[in-house]
């Protein structure tokens, strides 16, 4: 009995040995969903690859991925993304974006999913649902202001696949205190535009000096804020050069002939 008691041991302890050649290639064939999340937006995926030994090494795959989003029950947007490897980079992960690209409601709720299937030999093989829910928010951001003596302009970026429906004030203030507020509609985007700028004039033209120029992007509530530092020098009077009174026409000729002629008469005289 103590000797197969032994054998069973040893066998268990040779089996935990990692064997050199062929063996050592052995793959597991599992895709870990490490992380996902959902927004206004859009969806992000986090895939790893099974480890293939201590960690430093990873099985490389190709995975298809069908993103859906779910307004109740009804699928509202689907995109297919395919031949995306997973295991090729250090850690083994691949992150996927997938922006929205449908507008959403404010206040209301969805649900994301992503869809993961494997890729081997040509053969497409299920793997497993990631899913996310999520509350529809408007959401942008100030990117940049500008800034003058005759006014200022802020230029806007969607966040989300909500249209913005808000305003932006500008506040100019100098040394603390607010001299004069402008409001104006902020443009009418989602995060799938480009960047928009809008502009407002002061009510008089600022004097030399430093001022900041504060803006609010605000709908129910706030959504952003950007402070800006500006800088109106002391306007250079430009110093118009004299210009010479050209001489009479024929001046020089004229000098030249009466000369002549006193000659003449004091030779005459002479005579």
């Amino acid at each position: 009995m103590k000797n197969i008691t032994g054998i069973i041991i040893l066998l268990i302890f040779t089996l935990s040995i990692p064997v050199s050649g062929a063996d050592t290639d052995a793959y597991f064939s599992k895709i870990y969903v490490d992380g996902v999340n959902a927004d206004s937006n859009g969806l992000k995926l986090l895939l790893r690859a099974s480890e293939r030994h201590s960690g430093a090494h990873f099985q490389p795959y190709v995975v298809n991925v069908d993103f859906i989003l779910m307004d109740g029950g009804k699928s509202i947007f689907s995109e297919k993304v395919r031949q995306i490897s997973v295991g090729e980079t250090i850690g083994g992960t691949a992150e996927i974006v997938q922006p929205w690209y449908v507008s959403l409601e404010e206040g209301r709720s969805y649900t994301a999913l992503a869809e993961i299937n494997l890729v081997e030999n040509g053969n497409v093989e299920y793997l497993t649902t990631a899913s996310a829910n999520f509350t529809a928010i408007m959401d942008a951001t100030t990117t940049d202001i500008y800034g003058d003596s005759i006014g200022a302009s802020a230029t806007v970026k969607g966040m989300s696949m909500v249209p913005l429906d808000a305003k932006i004030i500008f506040s100019l203030k100098q040394d603390g205190t607010i001299l004069e507020v402008r409001e104006v509609k902020a443009p009418y985007i989602m995060s799938n535009d480009r960047e928009k700028t809008v502009d407002v004039l002061w009510s008089k033209s600022l004097q030399p000096g430093v001022y900041v120029i504060a803006t609010e992007l605000r709908g129910e509530g706030t959504i952003a804020r950007y402070d800006k530092a500006i800088t109106v020098e002391k306007k250079q009077t430009p110093v118009t050069p004299a210009t010479p009174i050209p001489a009479a026409p024929g001046f020089q000729w004229y000098f030249a002939m009466g000369a002549m002629l006193v000659i003449i008469l004091a030779r005459r005289n002479k005579k």
